[in-house]
């Protein structure tokens, strides 16, 4: 039997990848936990392959290497994108995608620096936003600004 799957959704996949960004260390230190419990077979890291393609092509050299060497693709077909298009609650394609790849994937944990993706089932762990901040956000805002 296979360990929870945790996904890396994609602000925080950018965030890992770019050392310039405003969020990689809170991104890196909320991750650093996940690698560690991923390496004693606690839980499995994933994340959706779309996401995926771009830092990996522009930050490292191979698939198993660097800061993305522990995480899984859940590869996307045409019938996952077509059904994210026809999402309307979604709001936008890449969050429909991602959550039509942890409802086929049967993905119930996310990292993510979006706020959004609270108001979907998911034990979402939302990092980058004080406490207070999300007391005063409202729906829309997110940690990436």
């Amino acid at each position: 039997m296979n360990p929870p799957q945790v996904l890396i959704e994609r602000s925080v996949v950018q965030a890992l990848c770019d050392p310039a960004s405003p969020h990689h260390r809170v991104a890196a230190t909320a991750f650093l936990p996940l690698v560690q419990q991923f390496e004693t077979n606690q839980l499995l890291l994933v994340a959706v392959s779309d996401h995926l393609i771009p830092p990996r092509r522009w930050y490292q050299a191979g698939w198993r290497r660097g800061v993305l060497a522990p995480i899984d693709s859940l590869p996307v077909g045409n019938q996952h994108r077509r059904t994210a298009r026809r999402m309307h609650s979604a709001g936008d394609f890449d969050t429909a995608l991602t959550m039509v790849m942890c409802q086929r994937h049967k993905v119930q944990r996310m990292l993510t620096l979006d706020a959004n993706f609270r108001r979907y089932p998911l034990d979402v762990e939302l990092i980058g936003v004080e406490s207070a901040d999300v007391a005063k956000a409202g729906d829309g805002d997110d940690a990436r600004g």
